[in-house]
């Protein structure tokens, strides 16, 4: 009988740690989205995005309504990297594409993937996935986080003027680190001490 005490309360100790365990470990995403919006410069002829190889974004701000989540509040700085090939240029966009600061923290963008999903004369749109990046140190640092983004470059009048938005969205699908495996293993174990008990 005295085995057994000993043996429930390893087993009880061990399923405690367990938990102890995973909720440190335990991936904090970052959430939300944010939206940008401004003007570019391009190469080739004005007015006419099919004859670009490369846009230059100019003067990036947030989209007032826009950010959600953990990106309430987003502001300057933002900055985009530029050029950005367009139409089968040599310049793709993988890499560090924004950042912007949110009060102490600031979230940057790489891109994974990029797409032309739209390419006429007065409207050049791109789309893909990425990752976003919390580049604080400590606690309440966030972990990476894939998301998806897209980006329309529109030009209209005459002369013509030239604006972009922006819009990307944190993915909320992340590994659970093995906290369910971790949890059914505590189970498990509870359930054998249990069986051994009433045998």
């Amino acid at each position: 009988m005295k085995d057994m005490k000993n043996n429930f309360i390893k087993y009880l100790t061990a399923a405690a740690l367990a938990i102890g365990i995973v909720g440190t470990v335990q991936a904090i995403p970052i959430t939300g989205s944010v939206g940008f919006n401004g003007s570019f410069t391009q190469d080739g002829t004005a007015g006419d995005l099919t004859t670009a190889t490369h846009l230059t974004i100019i003067n990036p701000v947030v989209t007032p309504g826009t950010p959600t989540m953990d990106f309430i509040g987003a502001g300057a700085p933002v900055s985009f990297a530029s050029p950005i090939g367009v139409n089968g240029s040599l310049l793709p966009m993988i890499g560090q594409l924004w950042s912007v600061t949110v009060g102490l923290k600031t979230y940057t963008m790489t891109v994974s993937t990029e797409a032309e999903t739209l390419d006429t004369a007065i409207q050049l749109n791109l789309a893909g996935t990425g990752i976003m990046h919390d580049t604080s140190v400590g606690a309440g640092k966030l972990d990476d986080t894939a998301g998806v983004w897209q980006i329309g470059f529109g030009v209209s009048g005459t002369p013509p003027t030239a604006s972009f938005t922006w819009q990307s969205t944190a993915s909320a699908t992340l590994p659970d680190g093995g906290t369910t495996v971790m949890l059914l293993g505590a189970a498990l174990s509870g359930l054998a001490l249990l069986r051994r008990k009433l045998a």
